[in-house]
């Protein structure tokens, strides 16, 4: 009785292990995946305070949004349609669309266009791809995870499936390694080392200004265009 209750304890604690380590894989995943998108909105040219950069974030995580999604339908289960062009294609322009009403929602509204926000969520996108294919075919499942140019070609990418004969401890280190770069890159080189706080991206009042104006001075008023890089 006593040795089944103590099997049966840590089998429960095994499995609420497994679940948080995923869970916690699943976060720090998508910090980097925000992270990354962060930074091609700045190479973009945008600040860190610009809607743009928040923008090409959100998108740049946007593949995962079928985390949520697979609770309502087991269509959207994780890694398959969201994970391939087709389907960064589409959610690209559902945030396009959905950016593009926002935007002119506001007072004044935004003259952002469509097609430059539908190409910038699709940078954000490519980039959740990009780096997704360093993940490690371990099981049968993985056969239809990543396949990036179904429905063409129903190849999964895997770095062991596109560089065969590659170890897990490489695949780790190469997640790492980028994790530790994009880490210290934002916080120590641009906000530490050039003040710019990256954090400043959640603040709307700094979306839209132009530039050289206090970020008090409104949130929306554009003086031009105001959707120039900078």
């Amino acid at each position: 009785m006593v040795s089944d209750r103590i099997r049966t304890g840590t089998l429960l604690g095994a499995a609420i292990s497994c679940v948080l380590a995923d869970a916690e894989d699943m976060f720090l995943n998508g910090i980097v995946h925000f992270s990354t998108g962060y930074l091609a909105g700045r190479a973009l040219g945008y600040r860190e305070y610009r809607f743009q950069t928040l923008y090409v974030a959100v998108a740049a995580y946007s593949p995962d949004f079928d985390l949520q999604l697979q609770s309502f339908s087991p269509f959207f289960a994780h890694g398959i349609w969201t994970h391939t062009a087709v389907g960064v294609a589409v959610m690209s322009f559902a945030l396009a669309v959905i950016a593009r009403v926002g935007l002119a929602l506001c007072s004044p509204p935004v003259p952002i266009r469509f097609v430059p926000l539908w190409g910038m969520a699709m940078l954000g996108g490519l980039s959740h791809l990009f780096l997704d294919g360093f993940t490690y075919y371990e099981s049968p499942a993985d056969a239809v995870h990543h396949m990036y140019l179904w429905p063409l070609w129903n190849f999964p990418w895997h770095i062991n499936t596109v560089c065969p004969g590659v170890s897990y401890t490489t695949r780790v280190w190469v997640e790492v390694i980028y994790s530790v770069f994009v880490g210290v890159f934002i916080l120590l080189y641009q906000w530490a080392g050039r003040k710019q706080n990256p954090f400043r991206m959640f603040d709307p009042r700094g979306w839209f200004k132009p530039d050289g104006v206090p970020e008090q001075c409104g949130t929306v008023s554009l003086g031009g265009s105001g959707i120039e890089p900078g």
